[in-house]
Order: structure tokens, then C-alpha cells, then sequence
């Protein structure tokens, strides 16, 4: 019996291993490909306390460490700068602040790397005892106790590696240190939160990464509602996802995370100005992303301004030269403002770095159509239409359809009534439930794509409320939803108690100049008792 009580300890201390093993080298790999960011707090003794974040791009892009003393970067490995803007400008620093700094990295490259944090001999080989799984609401958290195998300490360092409950890979990401360890000779006491930072879902920023990590240990830390929002805003939470980088900017005015992925928030809630001023804020602060002037340019182009975009693509080309959308977004500027041959010689580049934007030259912004104001329920209704739809003969059969619209290539819209009793207190839960239909409804979609909730708010137009709801289908991998087919938008309200809902769909035309045409008409919706 005690020879097999200890085959199943040593096979159950094996599994442990292996899983440690292969999740760290996961997150060491995932790591490296993201916009990584640690917050450390150490504990030396009679030296007192210091507190730290690091901040490190991918693809041996620049790295930064703010602390009591101010901020820091470097560029490709090289001298340490005391600089705001990521190693743009600054002075360099003396040795012992660069040789501090070194230190710093590489105690945190240690923690990614396995190191062990005691070296003792006379302990043996370190191993890794599974604790339990903590339940932390939206994740899950695995943890670790970095052990000895003839331990002699009283305590050992705990590790945890996370995941969010609806995550479909099993893989798991490092998360966090705690514990005792040895730093440049001396004893001292370490925790370290491990954390990356995304774009939000919009259009072609997006890039599908697994589900964040956990963030720094305190529950509202700015780098954990910055990671949060992202994950709201990815499943549609766009309320959410702004509470979330508000609450980060008050605790942390100076992090550029936070106002850049407010800023793609905004944008999705149609705010072009707020996502301007928020992208502007994050620059300010040393953000280097390509993708923050880039996507400042589009917001400017959303405000007519032009020159403000195209000076932003330039940019972002400058700070990124294989940037193919940036080209793309540049051309399509300069073909508004009559450059025809700056327009082209930015399409031929675009398309170089990405053949598949070719296919989105072939359909290149037109002019809009003209519209005529559609006047419904006597009178009270109205709605401008465009001359690429046309309204269908009443059917005497569908008394409730108010009206039906046919648009180019299979695109339609509704204009419904009276289907079933509506109050305004019940608005909210209509639209909840409707949302939850449309999610278990849509089994025609292929495997690999899902429904991309753009928006589910409750709304005021002209004192009314409404459920303002649309949505399209999205490929897993692709990175805008602009070419994609069945763009829905619907606008829900209650009408003298009964239920009054618009509803238009591209159906199965791609074009993006469609899903304008659309949101005009939304936009264009007044309604009087």
C-alpha cells in the first residue's frame, strides 16, 4: 500500500510539473508576441520597498519602466534613457540607475524563464506542488507552490497561472508571483502581476488573441480594468468596457493603455470626437503603437478632417513602414482631397504589402445616394430613404408591417407594429431577450465565425427611448467586419403600447458604402406621439 501511495504522489507530482512546464512556456511565448506588462513590488528588508512596471513591445520593439523616479526606456536593448516619450528622447542615465534596471528586467525575465527562486543545493531539485484552483468570478486561477524536494525554508513562492472561464483554449497564461526570493545577493520578497494589453475589436486593429491574463494582484488595478474593458467591449459591453477605462484613467492618470483603448470604445459608440481626444491623450503620454495614430486618422476622417488623417497615417507609416492599412487609409484620404496620383501611388503600396486590399479598391467609396423623407403613421413617423431603395406595395395580408423597403442586391428594411403589446419599462428586457434569441438563433453560420454584437444600448432620440441593436457575422481571423454580409441594425420602441421596431440588413451585399447607407437611415429616424 505505501509502495503505490507513493507511485501515485510521484506520478500526481509529475503531472504538476508538466503542467507548469508547458503553461509557462506558453505565456513565455505568448508574451513575446504582445504588448507585455508586469507591475512588481519588492520588499528588501532594511532597504525598504520599491514598486515598479515594465512595459515591453513585441518584436524587439521598446521598453519602458515607470517608478518612484520617473519613467525610463530603451530601445533595442541598448542605453537606458530617462525619457516620457519610449526612448524617442531623452538623457541617458548614470551606471548604478542603469545597472538597477537591468537588474529589474532581468528579475522578471527569470520569473518568465522557470528560474527558481532558491539555488540552495542542499535542497534538491525544485518542485512544483499543485495548490488548488481559485474562482474569481469571470476567471479561473491555478496555483502553484515553487517547492523544494527537502524543503528547509518556512515558506516557498506561490505562482499562478489564469485563464477567463469562457475561453476556448485550455491553455493557461502566468499571472502571478508571490514569495521569497534572492535578488543580486540579497534576500528579499517579490510579487509580480503578468499582463498584456490588445486592441479592442475594431475593424482592422483587431487582432484575435487567448483570453488575457490576469492582471496586478489588487482587484482594480488600472492594468486589470484596462484588460477587463478590452474583454467587455470584445463581447459587446461597450458601457461596460467606458466604465472600466474610466475607473483605470482615476487610478492611473499617466497610462496611455487606458485612454488608447478608450478611444476604440468611443469610436465603436460612433464618438469620433471623444475617440480623437482619447487617442491624442495616449500619444501624449509615449504611446509608439502605429495603430494610434492610424486609428486616430480614421477618426478624423469621421470629422472631415482630412489633413488632421493623413498627417496621422504618415505617422503611423513613419513608425511602422510595412503598415499596408495605413496606405490604404492614407489613399482613400487623398482621393477625397483630389490627389489622384498621391491616392494611387498609396494603393499600388497598400496593395503590394496586402493583395487582399485590392478587392477593397474595386469598391471604392461613391458618392451618396440622394434621399427622400418617408412619412409613416400619419404623419407621425419619418425616415429618410435613399434612392437605392424603394419602398415594396403594402400587403394587405401583413397588416403590421408598416412598411417594407427593397435595396440594392438583396438588401431590405421593416418598418413593424403592434406584433405584441410593448410598455417603456419593459424596453430594456426586450432587448436582452431578443439579443439572446438572435445568439442561439443563428445556426447558419459557418463554424469558424460567430454573431459580433456592434451594439445593444437602450438610447434617447428626441426624448424617447429606444433598444438601438445591431450586428454581423465575423470570420474568426478576420480583421475587419467592413466587406462582411448581413449587416442588421434595429431601432426598438413603444408606441402608444404597442411595439414599433426599424429594422434594416445589407443581407448579402458586402459593400461598406451599404452599412453607411444603413446607419444614415437610423440616424435619420424622428418620431412624434
Amino acid at each position: 500500500m505505501l509502495l503505490i501511495s507513493t507511485l501515485a504522489l510521484s506520478t500526481l507530482r509529475a503531472q504538476d510539473a508538466k503542467f507548469a512546464a508547458d503553461n509557462l512556456k506558453y505565456s513565455r511565448d505568448f508574451y513575446s508576441k504582445v504588448h507585455f506588462v508586469a507591475i512588481v513590488e519588492l520588499s528588501l528588508g532594511s532597504a525598504g520597498k520599491t514598486e515598479f512596471k515594465y512595459d515591453r513591445y513585441p518584436a524587439g520593439g521598446p521598453e519602458r519602466i515607470r517608478c518612484g523616479e520617473g519613467e525610463f526606456a530603451r530601445k533595442n536593448g541598448k542605453t537606458w534613457l530617462k525619457s516620457s516619450d519610449w526612448g524617442e528622447t531623452g538623457n541617458p542615465v548614470d551606471a548604478e540607475t542603469s545597472k538597477r534596471l537591468n537588474n529589474w528586467v532581468g528579475l522578471i525575465q527569470a520569473r518568465l524563464n522557470g528560474e527558481p527562486a532558491s539555488n540552495d543545493p542542499s535542497e534538491g531539485a525544485t518542485v512544483m506542488k499543485f495548490l488548488g484552483k481559485e474562482d474569481e468570478g469571470e476567471r479561473e486561477e491555478f496555483v502553484f507552490e515553487e517547492s523544494k524536494e527537502r524543503p528547509k525554508g518556512s515558506s516557498y513562492p506561490h505562482i499562478s497561472f489564469g485563464r477567463y472561464k469562457n475561453a476556448k483554449s485550455e491553455q493557461v497564461l502566468l499571472s502571478h508571483f508571490s514569495g521569497p526570493m534572492r535578488l543580486v545577493g540579497h534576500d528579499s520578497t517579490a510579487k509580480i502581476s503578468f499582463s498584456h494589453l490588445v486592441a479592442v475589436k475594431i475593424q482592422e486593429t483587431v487582432h484575435e488573441s487567448p483570453s488575457p491574463a490576469s492582471s496586478p494582484a489588487a482587484e482594480e488595478s488600472d492594468a486589470n480594468l484596462v484588460n477587463r474593458g478590452i474583454e467587455k467591449a470584445k463581447n459587446g459591453d461597450l458601457d461596460g468596457a467606458l466604465a472600466d477605462f474610466d475607473r483605470a484613467i482615476e487610478l492611473n492618470p499617466k497610462d496611455d493603455a487606458a485612454y488608447y483603448n478608450r478611444a476604440q470604445a468611443k469610436r465603436l459608440k460612433k464618438d469620433a470626437g471623444g475617440a480623437v481626444a482619447d487617442y491624442t491623450r495616449a500619444i501624449e503620454l509615449g504611446s509608439k503603437n502605429p495603430a494610434a495614430y492610424n486609428n486616430r486618422g480614421n477618426a478624423r476622417a469621421e470629422n472631415n478632417d482630412r489633413d488632421g488623417a493623413i498627417a496621422d497615417y504618415t505617422r503611423a507609416i513613419e513608425l511602422k513602414p510595412d503598415y499596408a492599412r495605413a496606405y490604404y487609409n492614407r489613399a482613400v484620404a487623398k482621393e477625397a482631397k483630389g490627389d489622384a496620383a498621391g491616392a494611387a501611388a498609396d494603393f499600388k503600396s497598400a496593395e503590394k504589402l496586402d493583395p487582399e486590399l485590392a478587392d477593397e479598391k474595386k469598391s471604392a467609396p461613391r458618392e451618396s445616394p440622394a434621399v427622400e423623407t418617408v412619412t409613416l403613421l400619419d404623419g407621425k413617423l419619418k425616415l429618410d430613404i435613399p434612392s437605392d431603395f424603394s419602398r415594396d406595395p403594402d400587403d394587405p395580408k401583413k397588416p403590421k408591417t408598416v412598411a417594407k423597403f427593397s435595396g440594392p442586391d438583396g438588401a431590405w428594411g421593416t418598418v413593424l407594429r403592434g406584433t405584441h403589446g410593448l410598455t417603456p419599462d419593459q424596453l430594456e428586457g426586450y432587448l436582452k431577450k431578443r439579443v439572446a434569441e438572435y445568439n442561439k438563433g443563428f445556426k447558419w453560420l459557418p463554424k469558424d465565425s460567430h454573431l459580433q454584437w456592434l451594439k445593444k444600448d437602450i438610447v434617447t432620440i428626441d426624448g424617447r427611448k429606444w433598444a438601438d441593436w445591431s450586428f454581423v457575422p465575423v470570420l474568426k481571423g478576420k480583421k475587419d467586419y467592413s466587406h462582411n454580409p448581413v449587416y442588421t441594425r434595429n431601432l426598438t420602441t413603444s408606441y402608444k403600447g404597442q411595439l414599433l421596431e426599424i429594422n434594416f440588413t445589407s443581407n448579402l451585399n458586402t459593400a461598406p458604402e451599404l452599412k453607411q447607407e444603413i446607419d444614415r437611415i437610423m440616424g435619420s429616424v424622428h418620431l412624434e406621439e
